[in-house]
């Protein structure tokens, strides 16, 4: 899906995914075109991010959770 799509599912803005794509707490893959494009389980991936940050804890606690759960599949 989009990012756009993606935005839409999860209630978490275009801009947020961008910052978590910079920062390595979600992949994406690219289109011909140069789109970025994620695969569903991006969507699982953002609800974890978003429980953890309500517990308060910081991205850089949470990024090491997410290395624990395994690496960011890119999205085809």
């Amino acid at each position: 899906m989009r990012i756009s799509q993606l935005a839409e599912r999860s209630g978490v803005p275009a801009t947020t995914l961008r910052f978590y794509e910079g920062a390595g707490l979600l992949a994406a893959g690219r289109t011909a075109s140069g789109y970025r494009v994620y695969g569903e389980d991006a969507v699982e991936r953002l609800a974890f991010i978003g429980a953890a940050k309500h517990l308060g804890l910081p991205l850089e606690e949470i990024s090491e959770l997410l290395a624990v759960w395994g690496p960011a599949p890119v999205g085809t």
